[in-house]
């Protein structure tokens, strides 16, 4: 249900696997940027953010398979997407035609 409302929002599953990075480096730098007078708390609260990845990355694959299914839900993202696949079909027939 989640993943059908959100695909038919529009909104690709590249932006949920950005999340869940984001999510690891903010984590990281949560801890990271801790002071030692509350090093416990910016423990905590790295281990908080970090606990974000796993449902991002959920998310991502669930919206994933919906667009593998069903295709991408906006005509925008859809034409931009077949661009790029063109593109890189073409690198690479021109990369094999180089080293032939």
């Amino acid at each position: 249900m989640l993943f059908r409302t959100l695909h038919r929002l529009g909104v690709p599953s590249d932006i949920a696997y950005g999340a869940g990075v984001l999510s690891i480096l903010g984590a990281i730098a949560a801890w990271a940027i801790r002071n030692e007078k509350n090093a416990a708390n910016a423990e905590r609260l790295g281990i908080f953010i970090g606990l974000w990845a796993p449902t991002f990355m959920i998310i991502g694959s669930g919206l994933q398979q919906q667009e593998t299914q069903h295709g991408m839900a906006s005509r925008p993202l859809e034409s931009a997407t077949r661009t790029v696949e063109g593109l890189a079909d073409s690198g690479r027939q021109r990369v094999e035609a180089a080293r032939s």
